[in-house]
């Protein structure tokens, strides 16, 4: 959705203590605690796995529960399809009686897993320590990494609880030890590695995701992955002939707009006036109901040059992402109708940027508009509304007319610029106001008469955020 400009002619990725160690007593503690929470030393990175699409359904709550071998199953089956870009075949059998588990199924295709027995699973038996371990061996050998393995390979920690290792649990144990992926618990002067220990849901997809981060490729398969591609430092492959040409078309525009030295403010304003100056609003398409996919994407933006506001959103969000600027795509509403738009870092403070509002329809080439650039929660809120849990917006420090001395607080300061610059004979000016304007273009047709000798027609255009644009022409 988007509102319509009002125009008026007048006149004319290890850390302490979750290092993977999972000591007893946390282990203990934690399988006691049935929170929906995360414990605080894994928020991030859980949060970093569901992004990255590790964490199977169902497995996003109760972290601190003890993982069982069904649920590990499942997670490591989701780990080599992420690894992989490949989905595992169908099961074609199942030898064990106690579980019809779909993901099991695959896992003992694939050969990550095998029973308890011949013909038992036990899918609800908690995970030990060394079961985990060899199941991330299996899942990374049949992912293709044993060459990485071995060559990343370092000396093998030495436990003093190396007896209770069982014999078909040590190389696995080894090699992921040796590779620091697996650590032991000190407990006393002593390293050990505790194979019977348990281990939660929230260990299980931490050290998921730390494998994920050390030997996973960035598979991208649509746009939306193409916007997550920007913002991480795994090796990106990108295979479709569509995908290959947007990421391409949008570092050909950043190596054209962005010079080096620029500030974060800089290369933002570069990004929007680029979108501004090269994409126009699919305004027929809007009015009769039918957009075609294109314009809801960046390749609508950066290849056809046409789009509406997801589209807008989204190029805004990957060039902002790849010159290296903290971008969010926001989804919620304005006017009444649906609508995105991006919050952006700037300087370490938040700021609202609406790039589709700030585009005139119709499109007015060379047109560039400023009234939603680097605002507020509260100035969005005049005409806009959404919920999400992204960090608040109150700084006005990069707001543009902010920045650029171009604010008025009162009628009378907006009344003494505009008059200075006529008596100058600039040819346009725009100011935004800060304050409600109750008189609006029947206040400006009287303060402009006055100038009557020397000013032969003035024209403006004004938009819901306050901004107004004159332009002059003298005798």
């Amino acid at each position: 959705m988007r509102r319509f400009y009002y125009i008026a002619l007048i006149i004319v990725i290890s850390i302490g203590a979750s290092q993977i160690g999972f000591g007893s007593s946390r282990a203990n503690a934690a399988t006691a605690a049935v929170t929906g929470s995360p414990s605080e030393w894994a928020k991030q990175e859980i949060q970093d796995a569901i992004t990255s699409g590790l964490i199977p359904y169902g497995l996003t709550n109760s972290y601190r529960l003890a993982l069982t071998r069904q649920e590990f199953c499942e997670m490591a089956v989701q780990l080599y399809e992420v690894l992989t870009n490949t989905k595992p075949a169908e099961p074609k059998q199942n030898p064990f009686r106690d579980t019809t588990n779909y993901r099991i199924g695959q896992a003992y295709e694939l050969g990550i897993i095998k029973g308890t027995s011949p013909n038992t699973f036990s899918p609800k038996a908690n995970v030990t320590r060394e079961q985990l371990a060899l199941m991330l061996y299996n899942t990374l050998t049949k992912a293709g990494f044993q060459t990485k393995l071995q060559e990343g390979k370092g000396t093998p920690q030495k436990f003093a609880d190396d007896k209770q290792l069982a014999q078909w649990s040590r190389d696995a144990i080894s090699m992921l030890s040796g590779n620091g992926i697996m650590k032991g618990n000190v407990s006393g002067s002593q390293l050990r590695f505790q194979p019977r220990v348990t281990t939660t849901r929230e260990q299980a997809i931490v050290l998921v995701y730390r494998i994920f981060s050390r030997f996973g490729t960035y598979f991208v398969n649509d746009e939306e992955d193409l916007l997550r591609a920007a913002k991480q430092s795994l090796p990106v492959v990108i295979k479709d002939e569509q995908l290959q040409e947007i990421d391409t078309r949008a570092r050909a525009v950043l190596a054209e707009i962005i010079r080096p030295g620029m500030t974060e403010y800089e290369r933002e304003l570069a990004i929007h006036d680029y979108i501004l100056q090269h994409t126009a609003y699919d305004y027929e398409n809007y009015k009769n109901d039918t957009v075609p996919p294109e314009s809801y994407s960046v390749y609508g933006v950066l290849v056809n040059g046409v789009a509406v506001c997801q589209g807008y959103a989204g190029t805004a969000d990957l060039l902002l992402s790849m010159a290296g600027i903290e971008s969010h795509i926001v989804i919620g509403t304005a006017d009444g109708g649906s609508h995105a738009w991006n919050k952006v870092k700037i300087n370490g403070a938040y700021y609202n940027l609406d790039v589709t509002w700030d585009d005139p329809v119709p499109d007015v080439a060379g047109r560039l508009n400023y009234g939603y650039f680097n605002v507020t929660d509260d100035a969005l809120r005049e005409d806009h509304a959404w919920k999400d849990d992204l960090p608040v917006a109150a700084a006005n420090t990069f707001n543009y007319y902010v920045i650029n001395g171009l604010t008025v607080n009162n009628q009378a300061e907006f009344e003494a610029r505009i008059g200075s610059a006529v008596e100058a004979r600039l040819s346009s000016i725009t100011i935004k106001r800060t304050y409600k304007d109750e008189q609006g273009p029947s206040g400006w047709e009287a303060l402009l008469k006055n100038y009557g000798d020397f000013l032969a027609s003035y024209s403006y255009t004004m938009d819901n955020s306050g901004v107004v644009s004159f332009k002059f022409k003298y005798r």
